[in-house]
């Protein structure tokens, strides 16, 4: 039980992280100020296109390696945080200084704050 409640946790991005978690609150705060933080969907295009929160790039899972960004702090969201749990970490072990917006673009909706559809 203690070892499945421990990996829950890691994969939430709540033990052993690298990142830092936001809630959409702090999220809000941050991208309402002028800023280098870059705004990084990575759902799926079809997930993007539905709808992302407004000047978000979209960058999907598996190119993210490949990224090679001028700047080095990155807001990640997805639809629920847990890719962008994953993807926090990746770029986390790039050098990236990363912050992970906590229950993804659901948690953000249910926050109040709203997105942009296509």
């Amino acid at each position: 039980m203690t070892a499945m409640l421990a990996y829950f946790a890691y994969f939430k991005g709540w033990i052993l992280s690298d990142f830092e978690n936001i809630s959409p609150q702090e999220a809000y705060v941050l991208l309402q100020k002028p800023s280098n933080i870059l705004l990084v969907d990575v759902r799926s295009q079809k997930e993007f296109d539905k709808d992302h929160i407004e000047n978000a790039l979209h960058f999907r899972m598996d190119k993210l390696q490949e990224i090679e960004l001028g700047t080095k702090k990155i807001l990640l969201y997805s639809e629920r945080g847990e890719r962008s749990v994953e993807a926090s970490r990746i770029l986390a072990k790039k050098g990236f200084k990363v912050l992970n917006l906590e229950g993804g673009v659901v948690f953000w909706i249910r926050a109040g704050y709203e997105v942009k559809h296509n």
